[in-house]
């Protein structure tokens, strides 16, 4: 389980690739996020990867932190240059790509939960993250930052468990986490590729979200709204009827789904 990734093999298998044509591999970092967006506003160019074994300052949403053993998930964040048009679809296809190496690798239904956590059966088994540098109405550079529980098991956290769930607990196996990110990256280069020529991925988003048709509340700084989650415009913006029968479009903020 803690046996370094191949990073020689993870690029052989990128090559020819938009995403994943360099790989810059730690040991031990404090952020990937932090470090690929420095290294974006030096010019690193669209595609490239940083991944670490470990963070020591990993974050989430809302700078929450995101707590992985050494070696046993994966934590990279992914350097892209799309247009301020193309921006929105960023969050989807990493959403998307990660849902469908979940479903591929074991067999069970990945789901979204609006607008980026991607869950299974109601745990959470990956978060994503998307920074950006936008300056006179165009795009610098946006940073995608993934963590996807491979192999942790945290079934003895009493504070994870509940909320919490990887690969491995789900199945009992352990996944050979090349594979795994490999998968993630081709996935991503594909839904990415399509997003650049103009092909919006919002329908397929919008398919793989288990917000939709629920009964939610949608909390942003210190205000909560409440409704019945109807589904998501263009720019993947939640669409919340309200009580008293008006709609809301929620641009950001955490949703809670009753029951959940």
């Amino acid at each position: 389980m803690n046996k370094s990734l191949d990073i020689e093999l993870v690029m052989a298998s990128c090559r020819g690739q938009t995403i994943g044509h360099t790989l810059i591999h730690y040991d031990t970092l404090g952020s990937t996020m932090d470090e690929a967006c420095v290294r974006a506003q030096k010019g690193s160019p669209e595609g490239t990867i940083v991944v670490a074994e470990e963070q020591a300052d990993g974050r989430g949403r809302f700078d929450r932190q995101w707590i992985s053993p050494k070696g046993a998930d994966l934590l990279f964040s992914i350097i892209l240059r799309p247009s301020i048009q193309q921006l929105p679809q960023v969050n989807m296809a990493a959403a998307i790509s990660v849902c469908e190496i979940v479903r591929n690798q074991t067999g069970l239904n990945a789901v979204i939960k609006w607008p980026n956590d991607v869950r299974v059966r109601g745990r959470k088994i990956s978060g994503i993250l998307v920074e950006s540098v936008v300056d006179s109405g165009s795009v610098d550079s946006a940073v995608v930052g993934f963590a996807i529980n491979v192999n942790s098991d945290h079934t003895k956290d009493e504070q994870l468990k509940s909320i919490a769930t990887s690969m491995r607990i789900e199945t009992g196996n352990l996944f050979d986490r090349v594979r795994v990110l490999v998968g993630i990256l081709q996935n991503f280069n594909h839904h990415y590729s399509s997003v650049i020529r103009g092909k919006p991925l919002t329908k397929l988003w919008e398919s793989q979200l288990e917000t939709i048709g629920q009964h939610v509340e949608v909390r942003w700084k210190e205000d909560v709204y409440e409704g019945v989650a109807t589904g998501v415009d263009e720019a993947g913006n939640l669409l919340l009827r309200q009580p008293d029968g008006s709609q809301l479009v929620a641009v950001a903020g955490e949703v809670t789904m009753q029951g959940s």
